[in-house]
């Protein structure tokens, strides 16, 4: 490299961090690294296009044309995203004090198969609505016409709405009750989607202007999605949905192009009965009626604002049944209303429709990206032929500002590696579910994605993952072969100016692949309701006892508490559990746990709850327009934390899942009897039913032992291991008294 190329390149870098660190929330700066970015892009697409098309062998054209065409339309992809972050949404707000006479409201809730406490949920958290009551009316659209939903909706009083026919899926179940209601706006909710509290008040009053049509709430979830369930990093990385839901969706707004996502969404009924309904012979509904809707010349309106929460897939394979269906979805659409050339639609909003559908090739683009260097490493076929000192000129600046403008739209809360790991997971399933539907023309199916999933084993993904461990075994075989040609060149032939850039893509996309398999392990889910973080005052009544508590989680089935120690003065047992400015609620404690610090966690389990006691219950979670749920503050997260966090808490079978008796902490010591050999034992805790123990003795699953700890009163209780666990040459295993 020359002196000027030197000084070139570190200037850009030093431009480029600048942005990067100054750049959040200024607009301005998030402005100069928009032209940074196009403009390094730019000038290393012309550079690949007329110098670097590798003329080796067929091959090697066609496999560098593929990864050029994939490139130019990432560069398009970038022109249209930049044209949306150029400037800000300067919606404002409109209240409900807009009208002169309130509107009356049909809210209706689609739902096929999902669980009856998953929909109680929803239902009652409607009726919690800040609304006159007299003003909205709920129906539950059951198209399962299931005698169970029926009877919910009587004992909650509200209206069960069934069809003859499954006929157009969702959009069939909608278009049917608008045909037997009556209501001037018409709200869209998912069975899963439980709204908070003020969800009219912050959405009804756009519609005091004639001209909207529908009006959209972002979709936030309350559980961990599979990316972040199975890494164990709820904490620390996005749902894979949030960027889209809450920043794309805000840009869109500005140009009158906000997508209908299904649920969470309010619609003036003469809009909808000018559209002829709900959009129907797609599986994606709702893309083709908020089209529909726009190509009309109504307005609509996008409120960035958590007001309802829902339940993510919950498994990684009901992920890639939704997004399947999203994908064939959108080329349905295509073939059915093409946007280009939909009467009624603005050039932005046919630009923004046409890119949310090109958006799904992400899957084929993924994949040329990720077979592109193994290629070379692997096979000698050239992909790229370029020089290193070129690479640095033209490539390095490119790939820079790339990671800078992708850090400063999504706010530094995801990376352009974490979209790398999102798009290599979900690359195979994609392109399959493309090259089908648009040669095949799918199967027209539409599935609904399981919730309330709960599962007792942990299980691997074979199927889904061959695609991704062949990648990372032929990955390995390219880095041993790089290393192969650096110790000892006579063996294997590779070019020292294609190595360098070609290893480094192998371990980028290595580092991605490799996150991707730990996914592909589904953690058990134990709970059958999330628990969540309540920040309000609460006490214990057993008997004569009253005992101050905190909170430390809350689900409509139970708690977690802590309590000051000192303050037990008799063993617990059935408790009236009271949160601040609620009802008693009757409830039995399961486990008990004594810290070391001098506080001790219970878990209680609620009796039956009445119909006040449950509307408190879900009130006091969910529907408090102060909540946070769905709104988490995200630590930013590298692979590496998150893969090692992922070997630290990974457990095949965690002790907390057996705890569902009483039991106390303790530490005593004893002796167990096993295989007529006597060892030394600890007693770690103690329930009637069974015991948590220490010991040198290798146990394994079902064995039967004899446990003697004289100062609990444990004198030959014959027990059966219900699991083990091995730490540091200690067994730990979970004990199960039985009869002799």
């Amino acid at each position: 490299m020359t002196t000027y190329q030197i000084i070139y390149l570190a200037t850009v870098l030093l431009i480029l961090s600048g942005c990067y660190f100054f750049g959040k929330k200024n607009q301005t700066v998030l402005r100069v690294s928009i032209v940074l970015f196009l403009g390094f892009q730019l000038s290393y697409l012309i550079w690949r296009t007329t110098s670097t098309l590798p003329t080796i062998s067929v091959l090697s054209i066609i496999a560098g044309l593929a990864l050029l065409f994939t490139e130019w339309m990432g560069y398009i992809q970038s022109l249209i995203t930049s044209t949306l972050f150029w400037k800000k949404n300067k919606r404002k707000k409109v209240f409900l004090s807009s009208f002169e006479t309130l509107p009356t409201v049909d809210i209706m809730i689609a739902t096929y198969n999902e669980p009856v406490d998953l929909l109680r949920r929803t239902i009652v958290a409607s009726q919690l609505m800040d609304y006159p009551d007299d003003l909205y009316e709920i129906l539950v659209c059951d198209d399962g016409k299931r005698e169970d939903v029926r009877v919910l909706c009587e004992e909650l009083g509200v209206r069960h709405v069934t069809r003859e026919d499954n006929k157009h899926a969702k959009a069939g179940n909608l278009n049917h009750a608008m045909d037997v209601s009556t209501g001037e706006i018409i709200v869209t909710m998912d069975a899963d989607m439980i709204p908070r509290a003020n969800f009219m008040q912050e959405t009804l009053g756009y519609f005091s202007d004639e001209k909207v049509g529908f009006v959209q709430a972002p979709q936030a979830f309350y559980n961990d999605d599979p990316f972040q369930f199975n890494l164990f990093a709820g904490d620390r990385i996005n749902n894979e949905q949030d960027f889209f839901m809450q920043k794309l969706e805000e840009k869109k707004d500005i140009y009158n192009a906000t997508m209908y996502i299904g649920s969470n969404a309010l619609f003036r009924r003469k809009t909808m009965e000018e559209i002829g309904g709900f959009a129907t012979g797609v599986i994606t509904e709702d893309m083709a009626t908020g089209m529909l809707i726009q190509a009309g010349g109504w307005e609509t309106v996008f409120v960035n604002k958590v007001l309802a929460v829902g339940l993510a897939p919950e498994t990684f394979k009901d992920l890639l049944k939704q997004r399947d269906r999203w994908c064939r979805g959108n080329i349905q659409v295509i073939r059915k209303w093409n946007p280009l050339k939909t009467k009624g639609l603005s050039f932005m909003q046919k630009l923004l429709y046409m890119d949310g559908i090109h958006y799904w090739f992400f899957g084929l683009y993924k994949l040329v990206y990720l077979i592109a260097p193994i290629l070379y490493l692997v096979f000698g076929i050239v992909v790229l032929n370029a020089t290193f000192t070129d690479l640095l000129i033209y490539w390095v600046p490119a790939f820079v500002s790339s990671q800078v403008f992708a850090n400063l739209i999504s706010e530094k809360k995801r990376t352009t590696m974490w979209t790398n790991v999102y798009d290599s997971a979900l690359a195979p399933s994609m392109s399959w579910a493309i090259l089908s539907e648009i040669f095949l023309k799918g199967n027209g199916k539409f599935n609904v994605t399981r919730k309330g999933i709960q599962t007792n084993e942990r299980q691997f993904l074979w199927r889904s993952s061959w695609f991704h461990i062949v990648l990372a075994v032929l990955s390995v075989i390219g880095i041993f072969r790089v290393i192969l040609a650096l110790v000892a060149p006579e063996l294997v032939d590779l070019q020292v100016d294609s190595v360098y850039i070609n290893l480094f893509w192998v371990l980028y996309n290595l580092a991605g692949v490799l996150l991707v398999i730990m996914i592909f392990f589904e953690r058990p889910r134990y709970r059958t309701a999330e628990r969540f973080v309540i920040t309000k005052g609460a006490n214990i009544t057993d008997k004569d006892q009253r005992i101050q508590a905190n909170i430390e989680d809350l689900s409509e089935y139970g708690a977690r508490l802590s309590i000051d120690t000192y303050a037990i003065k008799e063993k617990l047992s059935t408790v009236d559990f009271v949160v601040e400015g609620g009802p008693a609620l009757n409830a039995e404690v399961r486990w008990v746990d004594k810290n070391k610090d001098g506080k001790t966690e219970l878990g209680i389990q609620f009796k039956s709850l009445d119909k006040e006691q449950y509307r408190f219950v879900i009130q006091t979670i969910y529907s408090n327009p102060k909540s946070n749920i769905g709104e988490k503050s995200y630590k930013k997260a590298g692979l590496l934390p998150t893969a090692l966090g992922f070997f630290k808490q990974s457990k095949k079978a965690p002790a907390s899942k057996s705890r569902m008796v009483l039991r106390e902490k303790i530490k005593t010591n004893g002796l167990l009897t096993y295989q007529h050999l006597k060892y030394s034992v600890s007693v770690v805790d103690l329930s009637e039913e069974g015991a948590q123990i220490k010991t040198k003795a290798k146990l394994k699953k079902e064995d039967r032992i004899l446990l003697d700890a004289p100062e609990n009163n444990i004198i030959g209780k014959i027990g059966e291991v219900r699991w083990v666990k091995k730490s540091l040459g200690n067994t730990y295993a979970g004990i199960q008294f039985v009869e002799k």
